[in-house]
């Protein structure tokens, strides 16, 4: 037993030494104010997080270069384009890890997840698996299913164009689906399209910051289900299956046609069958299916919101969607036939929008969030190992420095000779982490783009009396962020050009 004047001693000496660790030690980079244990978690947004931090980094931090603690988790946000590549991608071997949450990680059981992992050797195949199959020059094998896709959607558009969310998603899960597993998406309510839609969903739920008190206080994991309050843990379990499953049961199916003798060429039956005949041991079969899971959530949701956007913009833009309109009657009426992939430079007004697009709303605005492996020393200021990073790549692109007028959707600010600065080096990520994915995406927006214009024109919707109904500008919050619903209406464009797409959707059979 310690005596009452030992403990005294050991109480002033650890107080003591607090006192002169914090001197010596490096300060934290500033943030908004606190309180003890909480952080800022009486003040930290439930929504459009990216827009608090934004503010936050011009209110408190060195040229938007700031950190607080959320119960007790240290966060640093890198609101500008410079502190983010200096960071992720100039430092990218200490800032290459992911964090690893209780919630969405431990008790959700994604330690083998793309979007979880860390950066280490497994990583490493995953990301060399994915390079291989969506390089720039492999990525167009894939250029013929996206075409094919695109066409299905835009007569899908004219044929029911109240139901345009749903063409959008279709359309991006037949791509994924097509492309990951070789599955045909014939119908909105496809079973693996549900169930990747679901895992999406509660991946999202799960990994929201400042939602779940574990990811604060871990000992609470180890609380029994019947414990009250625990019933965060029997949600994990749920939610655990249903993302193993999202991944499981397509890449079931391709192992079942590939049995069969039937398989159509996919990334999942050319890594499952590879070219010397020597079969796939478990663990890289174990690869396979958690890389080719990865693929819908990384490249189908996303698709989705930027082409979302796009529409939207185009509705509150006539003159821009009159504009690209303008550029593909244009090539119609010199080529005389249906743009392909092939034919992108041939619209520079159209890859224009798309930057724009994905600038103006972005995805995903805060990526996926980046994790220190080691202490560091960045301004002056102290980083210590496990610190969350989040790039929010909402405010590098609304920051009125590099962007000006950047709330207002301005597809010409990336012509001339003096263009801004191209989005796509910070929506896709950064450093080692940047997405494998990004020629696939870029090219799936596009081709769905160049049709849509050719053949509809979007507007806003009129109600019963014939006046415009004005749509409210707002957007989800979540991993992948969607614009809101709204009203519009959709008109057919020439006869001929329709004709065109129906044509080459005959041909593609």
């Amino acid at each position: 037993m310690f005596s009452g004047g030992e403990i005294l001693i050991y109480c002033c000496s650890l107080i003591f030494a607090y006192v002169v660790l914090t001197l010596i030690c490096r300060p934290y980079p500033p943030g908004p104010p606190s309180l003890p244990i909480l952080g800022v978690a009486l003040n930290h947004p439930q929504t459009e997080f990216w827009r608090t931090y934004a503010d936050w980094g011009r209110k408190y931090g060195d040229e938007g270069f700031i950190s607080f603690h959320l119960l007790g988790k240290r966060m640093v946000i890198l609101n500008s384009a410079s502190d983010a590549n200096n960071l992720l991608s100039k430092r990218s071997s200490n800032y290459s890890d992911r964090p690893f949450p209780t919630m969405a990680g431990i008790l959700m059981r994604r330690e083998k997840s793309m979007f979880y992992i860390s950066h280490n050797e497994r990583f490493k195949i995953y990301r060399k698996m994915m390079h291989h199959a969506f390089n720039p020059a492999a990525s167009q094998m894939y250029w013929g299913i996206q075409e094919h896709e695109a066409r299905i959607l835009v007569d899908s558009i004219l044929k029911t164009p109240g139901e345009l969310p749903e063409h959008l998603r279709r359309n991006a899960a037949a791509v994924i689906m097509k492309i990951a597993y070789g599955y045909s998406v014939i119908r909105n309510d496809d079973h693996f399209v549900a169930l990747a839609e679901e895992g999406m969903r509660v991946g999202s739920l799960g990994g929201a910051p400042g939602k779940w008190l574990v990811d604060s206080l871990p000992f609470l994991q180890f609380l029994p289900n019947w414990f009250p309050g625990a019933g965060f843990k029997i949600k994990a379990k749920e939610w655990s299956e249903k993302l193993y499953s999202q991944s499981f049961e397509p890449h079931n199916w391709v192992k079942q046609q590939i049995a069969a003798g039937k398989a159509a060429p996919s990334f999942s039956s050319r890594l499952l069958q590879p070219s010397d005949g020597i079969p796939v041991n478990a663990e890289l079969e174990d690869h396979i299916l958690w890389t080719a899971g990865a693929l819908y959530s990384a490249g189908a949701d996303t698709s989705v919101s930027a082409v979302k956007t796009f529409f939207f913009a185009m509705m509150l833009h006539p003159s821009a969607q009159a504009r690209a309109q303008d550029e593909v009657d244009h090539f119609l009426a010199s080529e005389h036939r249906i743009p392909t992939l092939h034919d992108q430079a041939a619209f520079p007004y159209i890859g224009c929008i798309l930057k724009e697009v994905l600038r103006w709303a972005p995805a995903s605005p805060i990526g996926l969030f980046h994790c220190t492996t080691r202490s560091d020393i960045y301004k002056g200021y102290s980083i210590p190992a496990k610190t969350t990073v989040i790039a929010n790549i909402w405010a590098m692109m609304h920051d009125e420095t590099i962007y000006p007028d950047p709330f207002s959707f301005d597809p010409t600010r990336f012509e001339g000779m003096t263009p801004q600065p191209d989005p796509r080096e910070y929506v896709f990520g950064f450093g080692r982490r940047v997405c494998p994915g990004q020629n696939l995406a870029e090219s799936s927006m596009w081709i769905q783009m160049v049709l849509s214009l050719m053949t509809v024109t979007i507007s806003k919707a009129v109600d019963s009396n014939g006046k415009i109904i004005e749509p409210e500008i707002g957007f989800t919050t979540a991993i992948v962020s969607h614009v809101k619903p709204f009203k519009y209406q959709i008109t057919p464009r020439s006869a001929a050009s329709i004709s065109l797409v129906r044509q080459a959707l005959q041909d593609d059979i």
